[in-house]
């Protein structure tokens, strides 16, 4: 079950149970707002990423047609691979930062819970 479908069985529990549940749904609502902000700026994030990589692969394409020796070519490929391996890892630690924000906020509030440690 998906995080979004989650907050929603939540929500439709806490609105059933009556008064209490209204300050539960309060929490619940901020935790799905949360949840909508964090996936915007992913959904974001990864159309930069993929406009860059689309930027950066035609520019390569280019400099390939052009290369005269196979020695430039390979050069070439091996300057598009490991800036293209930068730019992942970068995307992946940005995409990283917003989830584990997003998994701080979702944390229950005045208990113990503690988020384990990322790998």
């Amino acid at each position: 079950m998906n995080m979004m479908t989650q907050a929603f069985d939540k929500t439709a529990a806490l609105y059933r149970t009556g008064t209490q549940g209204q300050a539960g749904l309060g929490t619940v609502m901020k935790g799905v707002t949360a949840v909508a902000k964090t996936n915007q700026t992913a959904g974001i994030e990864w159309a930069d990423f993929a406009r860059q990589s689309l930027a950066e692969g035609t520019a390569t394409m280019k400099k390939l047609a052009a290369a005269r020796t196979p020695q430039a070519a390979l050069e070439i490929q091996t300057a598009y691979l490991k800036s293209s391996y930068e730019r992942l890892v970068a995307q992946a630690q940005t995409m990283r930062e917003l989830y584990t924000g997003l998994a701080g906020t979702m944390k229950p509030q005045g208990t113990g819970a503690k988020l384990p440690a990322t790998v």
